[in-house]
Parts: C-alpha cells; structure tokens; sequence
C-alpha cells in the first residue's frame, strides 16, 4: 500500500514538473495537473475501494441487463473524470442507453450472446483531458480500449487486471 502511494506521488511529481512547460500549447496547466494528482491519491487512500464520490444511479433508470448498468457506472464516473471535452465527445453520455453513447460500442456478451454487453471504447484524437477512474474496471466485457491523443494523465487502474478479455489497449500520446 505504501509503497503504491509512493509510486504514485513520484509519477505525479514528474507529471506536475514536466507539465509547467506545456502550458501555453494547450496542455494540462500545473493547476489541473495538481486536482487529478489530489483525486488519484483520494483514491488510494481508501482500501475499501469508496471514495464517497460513486455514481447515483437514477432509480428511475431502466437498464437491459445489469451489465449495461455496470458499464453506465464506470462510463458515468470517467465523464466526472473528465476536465476537458473541447469536441463534447461525451456530451450524449447521458441517460440508461450506454451503446448509444459517441464512442462506446456493444456486441453480444462473450458468454451469452442473448445480452448485449459494452464490447469497445474509440475515443482516440478528441483532446480529451482527464484520468482513467477505477470504476472503468467494471467494463468487464471490454476487447478494445483506444484512447490515443488525449490528454489523459495518471496511471493505469488497478482494476483493469478485471478486463480479461481486452485485447487491445492503445493509450499512447497521453501524458
């Protein structure tokens, strides 16, 4: 554990050092840099895996399977994750309808393929900024991951390892 919090503490230093000089050529600034360092580390802290800031599911919302509802509640903390959304890539990520949203793609589950199950996330070139929540790691279904030229800083989830079928992750030119 202490030694997760120190990993992390010396990568974020380097990002937050590394980021003043990017500033004026539509990077991160020191201060959005510093606010996801803050919340990363709000994260590790809990070893009970709540933050306090979970998705409040709309008990008025109605899910095909509850796969779907899953993929709601990581895709619905990324967008919280978020800072910066210049194309509004994420802007119709509203509501129960989760393979309807720009970028997200559903195909039958791997191992019922009478549900439909979120398979892929494309949001590769949208210059979006902000960092990867743990909760992407109830994407249990997912086989591509392409996020490339963002500008996604932080580190990988320790809840990926639960994506076992993945099999194409693509976070290149992120910070």
């Amino acid at each position: 554990h202490f030694l997760n919090l120190l990993f992390i503490f010396v990568l974020t230093t380097s990002i937050s050092l590394s980021s003043s000089e990017f500033v004026g050529n539509g990077r991160l600034s020191d201060a959005e840099v510093s606010y996801i360092r803050r919340r990363q580390l709000l994260y590790y802290k809990d070893q009970y895996r709540d933050r306090g800031e979970r998705v409040v599911v709309d008990p008025r919302l109605r899910f095909e399977n509850p796969r779907i509802r899953d993929a709601y509640i990581a895709l619905q903390a990324w967008k919280q994750a978020i800072l910066s959304d210049p194309q509004n890539l994420t802007a119709n990520w509203v509501g129960s309808k989760v393979c309807n949203y720009h970028g997200v793609f559903c195909a039958p589950a791997p191992d019922n393929s009478s549900i439909r199950t979120v398979a892929g996330i494309d949001l590769n070139h949208g210059d979006i900024a902000g960092y990867l929540p743990e909760e992407l790691g109830l994407l249990r279904d997912i086989a591509l991951f392409h996020i490339n030229s963002n500008r996604f800083c932080g580190t990988v989830p320790q809840s990926f390892r639960n994506l076992r079928i993945l099999f194409e992750l693509d976070l290149s030119n992120n910070r």
